[in-house]
């Protein structure tokens, strides 16, 4: 049975007839070029993305929308019509499923619940079953080859796309708000406009067509894909999006440039030179601000990899002299420490008691400049992480009691009391009671010591709630704001406390808060502000 024919000659080649206005082919041709082009770049450079895959997935649909498109304008034949609108109707609103399958990727970096994508395919399902019947399309006017359209297509297609759009600008809400990444939050919004811009452009015409009959206007509707892939060119180049190279998003602005160019040698009507002209003058305006926008961000970010290889490299080497001093003076230290113990404790037999003081007094100079030179090492070693924790089971109390009870000495000697209060409880944990008791334990106490001119120190001790919580507390110089945020830091001094305490190293705070975290711990300052004492809190896990 031979098909109806609509008055009009048959298409060369499948698309090029006379019923087909100019301007279609560059609407439908232009955006098709640009969204596989775009696609298919972004998929070959970053094929683990998920982005990148539905991304080149959705862009494939619109193009096969298109062609169809342009073969329904094309032909005569009405079961050509037919076949190709029925497809149509079933690949918009796939379409926009595709498009929020791939806002949901780019923004959470997954697909969505399985209940979220059992309801889409569940309302879907009808478009798929009743695509061939009279609930999609009633019929075909022969006239003009326009297909009639049933319930479906009329009012069910354009209800699920609605949904979708709002399900996108729900999302795009939700991740704006959920990040407060002011460059996640504008990623966000770039996106979200470009892929609006094509879905609600694209459907604003079809709405119009399917309303009012006149087709025509439907493809200005497929204006919006320049706008998203322009976009998601400046998302590439400027926020480095899916991984591709600032080189690739050069290239891309240069084709767009070519195919909209080369429009201007085919089409035949002035609206449509018009038209290719002024989209030209936009996109080689808006390519040469892309292009100059490249090219400070390559320049920086070549100068900011060259700073980076060139302080990684003076970073080691200043690592390697740390050491190799560090472990010198370590050595000579020790030497001079065994010398001055010998003559202190009467190893060389009777010394005068002039020579015997200045001994003792050398003797613990040189056992500080040991602790010093020891901190410094174990800062860098904790900073490489080459140093082993011990996980043994200990008594954190007792731990306690007795470097309390070695400190008593200093604190007595400045005229401080060490108030200690301790609560009921097993303060077990595990550790390496060694680094505990040295770098946290002797480290804080030490410091409230020093730190504080006179009045009382207080130490607190509790076992509870599966954590063991130790604060020692001081009235001495306090701390600043401004200093909190440096306090454990490798080298991090408070600019009163050096006065107090020229000796420091700087590293006390920073090694304990790494001993602290290798066991599972937390430790922070408390401080009402300079001059109005600290209070140090360590929690730990107990065993």
């Amino acid at each position: 049975m031979e098909s109806l024919l609509c008055p009009w000659e048959s298409p060369a080649y499948f698309v090029l007839s006379s019923n087909v206005p100019p301007l279609l082919y560059y609407s439908h041709f232009v955006a098709v070029a640009a969204a596989l082009i775009v696609g298919v770049y972004v998929f070959f450079k970053n094929r683990d993305s998920l982005t990148s895959r539905l991304l080149l997935v959705m862009f494939g649909l619109f193009s096969f929308w298109a062609i169809a498109d342009v073969l329904i304008w094309a032909t005569n034949r009405s079961d050509i019509v037919l076949f190709w609108w029925s497809l149509q109707v079933l690949a918009e609103p796939l379409m926009y499923a595709l498009a929020f399958y791939l806002f949901y990727a780019f923004s959470r970096g997954g697909f969505p619940a399985t209940r979220v994508t059992v309801a889409i395919a569940t309302l879907l399902l009808p478009l798929i079953i009743f695509a061939p019947t009279y609930y999609s399309l009633e019929g075909i006017y022969l006239a003009d080859c326009d297909a009639e359209e049933g319930p479906l297509a009329l009012y069910y297609t354009y209800f699920l796309e609605i949904l979708f759009s709002l399900g996108i600008i729900a999302y795009a809400f939700l991740s704006f708000f959920k990040t407060k990444d002011p460059l996640e939050r504008a990623k966000i919004v770039y996106f979200v406009l470009g892929l609006l811009a094509f879905l609600l452009a694209f459907t604003s015409g079809n709405i119009v067509g399917s309303i009012t009959g006149d087709w025509d206007i439907a493809q200005y509707g497929l204006f919006g894909m320049p706008i998203f892939v322009g976009l998601l060119a400046y998302l590439i180049v400027h926020y480095r999006l899916f991984n591709v190279k600032v080189l690739g998003a050069q290239a891309l602005v240069l084709t767009l440039w070519m195919l909209i160019g080369s429009l201007l040698l085919v089409v035949k009507s002035d609206l449509s030179r018009i038209i290719s002209f002024a989209t030209l003058i936009l996109v080689v305006w808006f390519g040469i601000l892309l292009v100059r926008s490249v090219k400070r961000e390559v320049a920086q970010r070549e100068l900011i990899q060259k700073q980076e290889q060139e302080l990684e490299v003076v970073n080691k080497q200043q690592e390697n002299l740390l050491h190799f001093i560090s472990h010198e003076i370590k050595g000579y230290l020790t030497k001079s420490e065994a010398g001055f113990a010998a003559i202190a404790e009467g190893d060389y037999g009777a010394i005068p008691e002039k020579l015997k003081t200045m001994s003792k007094a050398a003797l613990a100079d040189v056992r500080k400049g040991v602790d010093t030179v020891m901190d410094i090492l174990s800062a860098s070693d904790l900073k490489k992480g080459t140093v082993s924790f011990k996980r043994d089971v200990f008594d954190f109390r007792v731990a306690v009691k007795a470097i309390v009870a070695e400190q008593q000495v200093a604190a007595q000697a400045k005229g401080l009391q060490l108030d200690v209060q301790m609560t009921d409880g097993k303060y077990r944990m595990q550790g390496d009671e060694e680094k505990i008791r040295e770098h946290v334990i002797r480290n804080l106490i030490d410091n409230a010591i020093r730190y504080t001119p006179s009045g009382t120190i207080h130490i607190e001790l509790s076992d509870g709630d599966a954590k063991i919580h130790f604060s020692v507390k001081d009235s001495g110089v306090g701390i600043t704001p401004e200093d909190m945020s440096n306090l454990f830091t490798e080298g991090g001094h408070g600019k009163d406390s050096i006065k107090i305490n020229v000796h420091s190293t700087g590293y006390g705070l920073f090694i304990a808060k790494e001993v602290v975290e290798a066991s599972g711990g937390k430790i922070w300052a408390e401080s009402q502000g300079a001059g109005k004492g600290s209070r140090f809190i360590v929690e730990l896990p107990a065993a």
